[in-house]
């Protein structure tokens, strides 16, 4: 009678080792999942609003007085009939107009 005693309470171990081994890991599968899907959730809303962002860009970007004004400022395109002109950078002092010594005595 002891050794059916045993024998139930070893079954009864397994049995309620089994349903808390089942139990556990797939709740801590969910939860691990539930982690990722929300930080997915996250990073989409993140694109989402970067998205609208470069749309907006797009849109803006779209406009012929935005495109002159880019054609102008880095192509340095002009209309038929504009004269374009360079302003170039004051040249650096030469040798002949530095004296050596000058001041000095």
């Amino acid at each position: 009678m002891l050794k059916r005693g045993r024998v139930v309470t070893i079954v009864l171990a397994l049995v309620g080792i089994t349903v808390y081994l089942l139990a556990v890991f797939p709740t801590r599968s969910y939860l691990i999942q539930r982690s990722q899907v929300n930080g997915t959730v996250s990073q989409v809303k993140s694109m989402e609003n970067s998205n609208q962002a470069l749309q907006g860009k797009i849109n803006s970007m779209n406009s012929p007085s935005e495109i002159e004004s880019i054609a102008r400022s880095q192509y340095g395109l002009v209309k038929p009939g504009e004269k374009a002109y360079v302003v170039l950078p004051p040249s650096s002092p030469t040798s002949s107009t530095t004296i050596p010594g000058a001041g000095s005595g």
